[in-house]
């Protein structure tokens, strides 16, 4: 849901609209007829008198009607009204609280940009950490086979010592078959820093088969993160028809995270996935799934679907310092 209504849109040069979903706007304006005042586009009246009270700051607004500013991608009618006057809205994930993107790729596979370029556009950015994850095999266009990948380990690994402020994870995105097998087995997987695993064909099966098939790639003690969990590519492709509650908590209880993809083809998960999936307890990666150097900054559109999720970077972990990320991706018994 985008953000669709204006609660006010004043016309001195200090005033920032408070953009918001009618259904927020609804919500405000009746804040303030209960206070005996109006809301409008030109700001806060008495409605007696039409005198004017406000009009130069959302946050004056607000503070006016008794609630704290609450940030746009809120603004939906979710209850953070509610939370403004309970004092209890959350402080949420930022970009700059970003850390490191898990999940991009290089011209190994369907990636348009050498390891170096993404690597040297990676610490640009300032980030502590980055992951390469191109394409496993079962994703036959790509021709990956065991040695390409080991090679480029190796390149990687010459590469982080190289770059002394980031610290260079080497992993792969791995396609979920059918019956929710993966590319490699467990000891090739074993020698990954991290492992992604995504659905990348047979759209059409069952919704037993399909959340069967989600399910048991969280299972598999060597993955880290779901990518792109619903599949949809905007205006292109719909999302799979799976029972995601039942992957939300099989996520919860393996302790594998969920991607936020921030390329603006997907954002996938979406907000309202997301809110779903944090009531079963589930962590998130917020990820470019970067093809290019240009993609790199896509991560603000990430970022800005997590925030419309109430995320904090306590549900993010790719705002996490790399020892705590790491404790998270270590493979275990699930």
């Amino acid at each position: 849901m985008g953000h669709a209504g204006l609660v006010l849109t004043c016309g001195y040069p200090r005033c920032r609209s408070v953009t918001a979903t009618k259904a927020h706007n609804i919500r405000v304006r009746e804040i303030a007829v209960r206070q005996k005042l109006k809301l409008s586009e030109y700001g806060l009246f008495h409605a007696k008198s039409g005198k004017k009270i406000v009009s130069e700051t959302e946050e004056e607004i607000y503070a006016r009607l008794g609630l704290p500013w609450i940030a746009p991608t809120l603004r939906e009618d979710r209850g953070e009204i509610a939370a403004g006057l309970r004092d209890e809205l959350p402080d949420l994930v930022e970009e700059s609280d970003i850390r490191g993107d898990l999940h991009t790729h290089t011209d190994l596979t369907d990636g348009l940009a050498s390891l170096e370029d993404m690597v040297t556009a990676a610490a640009a950015r300032g980030y502590a950490y980055y992951a390469v994850t191109d394409h496993a095999p079962d994703l036959y266009m790509q021709r990956m086979t065991d040695a390409k990948m080991l090679a480029q380990r190796e390149r990687v690994r010459a590469l982080d010592a190289k770059h002394r402020r980031m610290r260079l994870l080497h992993g792969t995105e791995l396609n979920i078959g059918p019956d929710g097998s993966l590319d490699w087995p467990d000891e090739f997987l074993a020698g990954f820093d991290l492992c992604v695993a995504s659905v990348h064909s047979h759209f059409n099966q069952s919704r037993e088969e399909l959340t069967r098939r989600l399910v048991r790639a969280c299972e598999n003690p060597y993955v880290g993160i779901i990518g792109h969990p619903t599949t949809r590519r905007i205006g292109k492709r719909p999302r799979i028809d799976a029972d995601f509650d039942a992957v939300f908590a099989a996520c919860a209880r393996t302790g594998t995270a969920l991607e936020v993809n921030a390329h603006p083809e997907r954002l996938d998960l979406g907000d309202e996935d997301i809110l779903r999936a944090k009531r079963h307890g589930v962590k998130f990666a917020v990820n470019t799934d970067a093809h290019s150097v240009t993609h790199l900054p896509y991560m603000r559109y990430g970022v800005g679907t997590a925030q419309r999720a109430w995320l904090t970077k306590d549900d993010v972990i790719n705002t996490w310092p790399l020892q705590k990320l790491r404790r998270f991706l270590r493979p275990r018994t699930r």
